[in-house]
């Protein structure tokens, strides 16, 4: 009171406007919810195991974990069971990673994110593991581009992998006019089993190694005893010109055929062999050749149509480099780049579409058209004795306005009223009746159509992007069938 009276009339006026001026104080709000980056324990080819402390809170609807793997184009949500409280709570997810869904040298993102009864949501911070096998002590030697690992055999066995690595790295990349510059890892299985334990179950048994370019990564069963083996010669470049053909190709509409890609491969890491040769010739003498169009995504899966199919691919990519030459098919390859459509591409470097290309082949190595395969139409049907319309025709659709032919009107009984006892007088009124009405429906649907095209004919035309033929993403690039 007395500090009041020293304010005086004009202070005490002052402070009690600031005081009516100043913000009601309202309730205290509980704090955000405090999400640590999840830890992660790998058990290789079963799971992974992220887990993070949340701090005490409470309005928590749900909680779930955030999955980047990398090379996919879409992230993976699971819920997370324990829903956090007003306590310190520890959520735990576990990510199954049986063979083949991951594969190793593959970073692996993970985040916490929390949903609040208001439907607010609170993204935590992430962590990063990288999925690797842990059941190998590995042997590690590292080239220009290429780092090796294997399993079993001395340095001479690492050392000649890595040779062979680095000299197709260089090969392809000059062929095809690309600097390579990010590194590439090369995993060497001794043990066919644990190979297949990598690449899944899934895979084709005739498989001896496998290009990732989304992961850079190179996997191969190779015995210490083969190393020298001509067999490992063609493997090795093999698979890496996928990854510098990759790297050629790049972009996000659309992917060469993969005969193309298939074919590069065995023309530059074996050429257009006599096996090759013959396993063509024969499949042109026994009508057995498939065209070129039915090579374009996965290559059959019965064994002798397998290896035909490569033996195709690497017949087209020698005539292409005979006739039009290397430079045009270095231009083809990177045409890609642009997001060219096939026969885009393949005008723009030939200066002819892929069917005029096939037909060349075809010609090349003495070919006809080869058959087409696929579903026929079914036979037709059983047609009743009485039958006086017109016979179906196998896989034409009847006429909307055909008539199945005379029937005998069933018989009706008198009627009763002031008509005709055939009831002539009640049909001849119907008939009027839905005439009119009829008339008037069609009359209001033209007034209603044309209210609803009226906007669309009027609106301008936006032109969008084109649909991809074939999205890129995780490529089974040597037979193994498509990776989920």
């Amino acid at each position: 009171m007395v500090a009041l009276r020293r304010l005086g009339p004009i202070g005490l006026l002052g402070l009690l406007i600031v005081a009516a001026l100043a913000p009601a104080a309202g309730p205290v709000l509980a704090a955000d919810p405090g999400l640590a980056a999840p830890t992660a324990t790998v058990r290789f080819l079963d799971r992974i195991t992220f887990s993070g402390r949340v701090t005490p809170t409470t309005g928590v609807r749900r909680a779930e974990i955030i999955i980047d793997v990398q090379g996919s184009e879409r992230s993976f949500v699971g819920e997370v069971a324990t829903v956090p409280g007003p306590t310190s709570t520890t959520l735990t997810y576990d990510f199954a990673t049986p063979g083949g869904a991951i594969l190793p040298n593959t970073s692996i993102e993970a985040r916490f994110r929390l949903t609040l009864d208001d439907g607010s949501m609170i993204l935590g911070p992430p962590s990063t593991v990288r999925y690797e096998d842990t059941r190998y002590a590995w042997n590690v030697r590292s080239g220009e581009l290429v780092t090796v690992r294997w399993t079993e055999g001395g340095a001479e066995f690492g050392q000649r992998a890595l040779q062979v690595g680095d000299a197709a790295i260089r090969k392809v990349s000059t062929l095809l006019g690309v600097t390579e510059t990010d590194p590439i890892d090369f995993y060497i299985y001794a043990d066919r089993a644990a190979f297949y334990d990598v690449i899944g179950a899934g895979a084709r048994e005739n498989v001896g190694g496998q290009a990732h370019p989304e992961i850079r990564t190179l996997f191969a069963n190779i015995a210490p005893d083969v190393i020298d083996d001509p067999w490992v010669g063609v493997v090795i470049p093999h698979e890496l010109t996928h990854l510098v053909f990759d790297t050629a190709v790049a972009n996000p509409y659309h992917y060469p055929p993969r005969w193309l890609n298939e074919g590069l491969a065995v023309y530059l890491s074996k050429s257009y062999d006599p096996a090759d040769r013959g396993a063509v010739q024969d499949a042109v003498r026994g009508r057995t050749l498939m065209p070129l169009r039915a090579l374009t995504g996965q290559f059959p899966t019965t064994a002798e149509q397998f290896t035909l199919a490569y033996s195709e691919s690497v017949s087209a990519v020698d005539l292409l480099v005979r006739k039009y030459g290397s430079p045009a098919l270095v231009t083809l390859v990177r045409s890609y780049a642009g997001g060219m459509t096939d026969d885009e591409a393949f005008r723009a470097a030939l200066g002819t579409d892929v069917a005029g290309f096939e037909a060349a082949w075809l010609e090349s190595i003495g070919a006809p058209e080869p058959s087409p395969y696929g579903p026929l139409d079914a036979p037709p049907g059983p047609v009743p004795s009485d039958w006086l319309g017109q016979r179906p025709v196998p896989g034409e659709i009847p006429s909307q306005s055909a008539s199945p032919g005379p029937r005998a009107r069933p018989e009706t009984p008198e009627s009763s009223g002031d008509g005709d006892g055939d009831g002539t007088g009640l049909l001849a009124a119907l008939v009027v009746l839905g005439l009119s009405v009829a008339g008037v429906g069609v009359v209001l649907g033209r007034r209603n159509r044309s209210a609803r095209l009226a906007p669309a004919e009027t609106a301008p035309e936006v032109p969008g992007p084109s649909a991809p033929d074939e999205p890129p993403r995780a490529r089974d690039l040597d037979g193994d069938g498509p990776r989920p």
